[in-house]
């Protein structure tokens, strides 16, 4: 027998298969709907899950599969152990869909590693999609959650203090395209400061990898402070940023009416 492989992505990276061993989530449903006679009974497809699934989209596909009277042509063995996606408490995200990134694994006492987990009905992905590779701005929100579990999960001190993060500083760097099929996320940790309670501060230094090679990197430092507090200040400079604007606006509406004034008088 033999097995071809074919990979599954969402289905808004439908210019990626093309010409590709690849399929999107809406041609598999349609392969599971086809009449039995019309597949070739000497083939098994081995089917591999790529990016722009959630979770609930795997599930259901794997529903489809179950109940489908083809499903023997399909070997889904991969899609029984996907890395479980980070939980909104380490993710800082409401919404399980806007999660890109799997549970954080601790590699040594600096390093961890992640899943790029892309949900394709994520708030990043709506607009602006060449269909075909990830979207830079999925990669650096997916680099910032990574940062933000693993600080949650290993690196924040056990105190009692509900601490909010503040980001301080972000650069970027691009050497090859992103495309729609696994990537591992690794974090490393450059600096750490927790001996204050008062406020935290940590640099990390996160890498995204597919087949091998790094794609793109990241630096950024960030710090944690007492969520009270950080809402205090955010109200004082919030005020403090109203009352400078109306008082601009105030200053170029007399500006605009003095010689609106002057045309009356004549």
């Amino acid at each position: 027998m033999n097995n071809r492989i074919l990979l599954v992505v969402g289905d808004k990276f439908a210019s990626y298969v093309k010409n590709k061993d690849a399929i999107t989530v809406s041609q598999l449903r349609g392969l599971l709907s086809l009449p039995v006679h019309m597949l070739p009974s000497q083939s098994r497809t081995v089917l591999v899950p790529g990016q722009g699934m959630g979770d609930d989209c795997v599930n259901q596909l794997l529903q489809d599969a179950a109940a489908s009277p083809n499903v023997s042509h399909f070997d889904f063995s991969l899609w029984h152990s996907l890395p479980q996606r980070a939980s909104s408490k380490v993710s800082h995200k409401r919404n399980p869909r806007n999660t890109l990134i799997s549970e954080p694994r601790q590699l040594s006492e600096d390093t961890f590693e992640l899943h790029l987990m892309i949900d394709e009905d994520c708030e990043l992905m709506n607009d602006h999609l060449s269909g075909q590779h990830v979207q830079g701005m999925v990669l650096i929100e997916a680099a910032r959650q990574a940062m933000l579990a693993v600080t949650e999960q290993f690196l924040m001190p056990d105190n009692g203090i509900d601490y909010a993060f503040i980001f301080n500083a972000l650069s970027v760097s691009y050497s090859h395209y992103t495309f729609p099929v696994s990537a591992v996320i690794r974090t490393r940790i450059t600096e750490r400061s927790v001996d204050n309670p008062r406020r935290l501060s940590f640099a990390a230094e996160t890498f995204v990898e597919q087949c091998g090679k790094t794609v793109s990197e990241f630096t950024m430092s960030f710090g944690a402070m007492e969520r009270a507090r950080i809402s205090k200040r955010e109200g004082m400079q919030a005020s403090k940023t109203q009352g400078e604007f109306l008082s601009s606006l105030a200053s170029n509406i007399e500006e605009y009416d003095e010689p609106m004034r002057h045309v009356e008088n004549v």
